[in-house]
């Protein structure tokens, strides 16, 4: 019995070391995917953009967890053993959760996106609206694209009332390079990029979001084996105390 109490006992603390190294993992990954997200914020949705901070938010409190992991086996406490057991399933529940809601979340992507860009087609480069501006100057010469579907979206805005497009639109950073491209469909193909941005940007944030849900459930499966570990050493040292 002491013996593989002991060894239980050595693989619950393994496994804790493990699962700091997850909470490592999950913050480094939602501040590395939230850092890409907040140069679209103004295209994104609450629930696109809320999904890397609930992973920096959980690696957080994992390291919190670990404590009474570490604790319990050490001191073969009971009531720390099963107070992290209890963590550690809330926390299992939520990134399982988390990670098919993630994959769900996929199928939302490209109508949020095109939603919210057509609404910035119409306010962008107008007082107030500084945010959508700065957002759709950063798509557009990031991703190389100009507009939502194609570079004449920005027809039919009160940005183009002399046949223009923003410079963030072409090939090169030229002040007033977009000017009158609109009344030069010849010419557009040499100054500006002429695919829109939907397709891309839906693109970079279904790759993302791929990764919030692949890294959740990758990472809640390896902490239900640390949740067996841990009620089979508290099993073991309530016999013993009962034994006693």
């Amino acid at each position: 019995m002491e013996g593989s109490m002991k060894c239980i006992k050595y693989l619950l603390f393994t496994f804790n070391l493990f699962f700091v190294l997850t909470g490592l993992i999950l913050i480094v990954t939602g501040g590395v995917i939230q850092s890409i997200y907040s140069q679209y914020l103004d295209f994104l949705g609450n629930s696109i953009f809320n999904a890397p901070i609930l992973l920096v938010v959980m690696g957080c409190f994992i390291f919190f967890v670990t404590f009474f992991g570490c604790c319990g086996a050490i001191k073969e406490n009971y009531c720390m053993i099963m107070t992290f057991s209890v963590l550690l399933a809330l926390i299992f529940m939520i990134e399982l959760g988390c990670g098919i809601a993630a994959y769900a979340m996929k199928s939302e992507v490209r109508s949020t996106i095109e939603t919210q860009m057509e609404k910035g087609l119409m306010n962008y480069g107008r007082k107030g609206y500084t945010g959508v501006t700065e957002t759709w100057n950063v798509v557009q010469h990031e991703l190389k694209c100009c507009g939502a579907q194609e570079y004449r979206d920005w027809e039919n805005t009160t940005f183009s009332q002399d046949k223009s497009v923003p410079d963030s639109c072409c090939l090169s950073d030229v002040e007033g390079c977009g000017n009158g491209i609109l009344g030069m469909p010849d010419q557009a193909p040499k100054i500006i990029y002429t695919k829109g941005c939907l397709n891309k940007l839906e693109e970079v944030v279904s790759v993302n979001i791929a990764t919030v849900g692949g890294v959740g459930i990758g990472i809640a499966m390896a902490q239900f084996v640390g949740i067996v570990f841990a009620c089979l050493l508290a099993k073991t040292i309530k016999k013993e105390y009962e034994m006693v």
